[in-house]
């Protein structure tokens, strides 16, 4: 007896209506707590493709429900791929059909997420992959929510769910939680609970006591767990952990560049005075080493190629030292940042070593509270003399700065030729890789595109979609550089570190430079055999180009013709290619509307499907409708199980007919003639009798529609109980005898 009350209380009694409703409060909470994932990733169009996709995949949950159709979450899971084929690798589908390039290409855009979520910090620009991961998730976070509401105890479960999803973007960032969310997710909460307690019958009531506790408990809870809660930054994973210091000890600066040039404020890093003719790039690392997929630092000197005063032996080079006084302000990392080339440095505090490239590390230091003094040569070769070196890359000492890897992209070779065709001399090669990146080849910058568009990082694979889309930050505009240099023959490698600041006052009768984060950069660095390496760069608003003096030219500094032999440039430059605002908005603009477009597509077709295939059925039994009666009878009883007549499986045709002639304007004239014809069909040894009962069909179902509500019409056309299979249908309790039809 027991066993037998606790099932009548079974969830699968609650009505329509009420999942719905249920499903209406978890959808409102889900789109309250995505909310909250605006403190790991920027923008807005990540949260509508993510609600449209989430609203599409709770779609296809409530319509199976509704039609009663098994396996509901594994068909949700397919609807919720082909939502995320169709906004993200469209291009990958047949039709609406995936193809195994769909997969891949969704595998690739999960394995970029995890770069990003790796090496970001939070919170990241709206790239494809993180989009993807997001929208993704909280699809099936729906499809789980529509499982658990099947349960009897539904409530707890659902309240994990939430809190889980309610903590992930404060785990991940860092951030507090906000203690109104919390509030108002926890009180959608209880509505659900309350719902679930509000079933009559002894079992529900033996529950309401409890029930009552727990939201007095919860609601409690609410107000003081973000009040009193531990801090949680201390948990955060490495996506949202500010990182430890700028270029820290053991991380490759390459990978860190391009996430503390997307880091949230400003902040002043250091100050300098120099006698240089023009304020210098302050280099803190040298790359050298590529792997195919990113830059590494240098870290054997034994086979590096001379450079500083040792690498200066051409004739007539004119060389200066120069002083450059540096004060660090908020920078703590353990590679000084220095002009290059440096000869001497002093007045450091701690120890202080020798690195790749003429650079300086600690392994017990770093650069907080430092003030000290570096002797550094102002090299100004002529163009001339430039065009006269000639470096052999077959040098022992400069093989890793010529090495490629094996697969490297055909683009990339192909462009640095088309590029540098009518050069004639490794000068003019490097001047005209320059110029392209910089000036002629139409490319803008931009520290979102890469990101937004999936293709951010320095592997070869990276730089050839660079040189298709022609927007990026300094690592895509140096490493394009310095990989099509190398396809030319030409030694080269990357230098990280500071752009030129800006003048911020005058210091002791010098012009005084203030370095902020945002002067964070990486530019391209060429050998030339007597003079050592060379900085160029490539890319547009930062300083100025590298050029050399022509004959009979003044040494006036202009930005195609200055005595240099760095980057130069106190400030940055601000010309037509610059996308100072990235892709965020431009992105924001085509992929919100396409986005919305597919989906709303995607969910009338979803809407569409059931009556489609009950059409398509109805017309399969019409057209068999001449040679038996049965194909007539089953469209009969489907179509009044669809307009909520009550049914079973069990049901004679007389029986059946008699509980449909109870309905409102029923056509029974119609109605005997069909019962007439089924059950000689059925029963008579000799079934013999004009016409095919088609007609008469068609009256009934007309008679029947005619007499339903407007709720009911539209029921029976987009939600179709009939697809669900023969099971019994009572909508309000056990089937009621009737008296004889006729």
């Amino acid at each position: 007896m027991l066993r037998a009350e606790a099932s009548t209380q079974r969830v699968t009694h609650r009505t329509a209506r009420d999942t719905w409703f249920d499903h209406l409060v978890i959808g409102v909470a889900f789109a309250l707590l995505l909310s909250g994932f605006r403190s790991v990733i920027t923008g807005n169009d990540w949260w509508i493709t993510t609600i449209l996709v989430a609203t599409l995949t709770g779609l296809a949950c409530a319509v199976l429900r509704a039609v009663g159709l098994r396996w509901v979450a594994p068909i949700a899971i397919v609807v919720e791929l082909l939502a995320l084929a169709w906004i993200f690798v469209p291009g990958t589908l047949i039709g609406i059909v995936p193809t195994f390039d769909t997969f891949r290409e969704l595998g690739n855009l999960a394995s970029a997420a995890q770069d990003i979520i790796i090496e970001e910090q939070a919170p990241v620009a709206a790239a494809k992959p993180v989009v993807l991961v997001i929208a993704s998730s909280f699809g099936l976070l729906v499809i789980v929510a529509d499982v658990l509401l099947q349960r009897r105890r539904a409530a707890s479960g659902i309240g994990l769910l939430l809190l889980s999803v309610f903590a992930t973007p404060a785990l991940i960032s860092g951030d507090t939680p906000s203690m109104w969310l919390f509030v108002v997710v926890a009180a959608l909460w209880l509505v659900i609970l309350r719902s679930r307690t509000a079933l009559g019958g002894t079992l529900a009531r033996r529950q309401r006591g409890p029930a009552v506790v727990l939201a007095t408990a919860a609601l409690a809870a609410s107000v003081a767990f973000p009040l009193f809660s531990p801090d949680v930054s201390a948990v955060a994973t490495s996506w949202g952990k500010p990182p430890p210091a700028v270029f820290g000890r053991g991380i490759n600066p390459m990978l860190e560049l391009g996430q503390n040039l997307r880091r949230n404020g400003t902040t002043t890093a250091l100050t300098y005075t120099t006698g240089l003719p023009e304020a210098p790039y302050l280099k803190v690392a040298t790359l050298r080493n590529f792997t195919g997929k990113t830059w590494k630092p240098g870290t054997n000197q034994q086979f590096a190629a001379p450079e500083g005063e040792e690498a200066i032996k051409a004739l007539g080079i004119k060389v200066e030292k120069e002083l450059t006084t540096i004060t660090i302000r908020q920078l703590k990392t353990t590679m000084l940042p220095l002009p290059y080339p440096m000869t001497k440095v002093t007045g450091l505090k701690g120890k202080w070593l020798d690195g790749f490239g003429l650079t300086m590390i600690s392994t017990d230091d770093d650069t907080r509270g430092q003030k000290y003094s570096v002797t550094s040569l102002d090299v100004q070769p002529t163009a001339t003399q430039m065009r006269a070196i000639t470096t052999s890359p077959a040098d022992l000492l400069l093989q890793e700065e010529t090495k490629l890897p094996p697969k490297t992209p055909a683009i990339i070779g192909e462009t640095a030729r088309k590029v540098t065709a009518d050069a004639t001399n490794e000068y003019d090669r490097a001047v005209a890789l320059q110029d392209y990146l910089r000036n002629d080849g139409g490319f803008a910058y931009s520290e979102t595109a890469p990101v937004a568009d999936g293709y951010d990082g320095n592997g070869v694979d990276v730089i050839a979609e660079f040189l298709k889309k022609k927007s990026g930050y300094c690592v895509h505009f140096s490493s394009a550089m310095a990989v099509m240099a190398r396809t030319l023959g030409i030694p080269s490698r990357i230098a990280v570190g500071y752009a030129p600041g800006s003048v911020v006052g005058i210091k002791d009768g010098q012009n005084q430079y203030e370095a902020t984060s945002d002067d964070l950069h990486a530019w391209t660095e060429i050998y030339f055999k007597g003079i050592g390496w060379v900085g160029f760069e490539p890319t547009p608003s930062i300083g100025s180009a590298t050029s050399f003096r022509e004959p009979g030219s003044s040494s006036t500094s202009t930005d195609g013709g200055e005595v240099a032999n760095s980057p130069r440039g106190a400030v940055r430059e601000e010309t037509n290619n610059v996308d100072s605002t990235g892709a965020t908005t431009s992105e924001a603009s085509q992929t919100a509307p396409r986005t919305a477009l597919i989906t709303f597509a995607a969910l009338l077709l979803l809407v569409g499907i059931p009556a489609l295939l009950r059409w398509a059925r109805r017309r399969w039994r019409f057209g068999r409708a001449g040679s038996s009666v049965e194909p007539l009878w089953r469209e009969l009883e489907d179509t009044a199980r669809d307009f909520g007549v009550p049914f079973s499986p069990t049901d004679t045709p007389r029986g059946f007919a008699t509980r449909l002639g109870a309905r409102d304007g029923i056509d029974h004239e119609a109605l005997g003639r069909l019962l007439q014809r089924i059950e000689r069909a059925r029963f008579a040894r000799a079934a013999v009798q004009e016409g095919d009962g088609a007609d008469d069909l068609r009256a009934v179902i007309d008679s029947l529609a005619a007499g339903a509500s407007r709720k009911e019409r539209w029921r029976a056309i987009a939600l179709p109980r009939s697809l669900s299979g023969r099971r019994a249908y009572v909508p309000d309790g056990p089937l009621q005898p009737v008296s004889t039809l006729g």
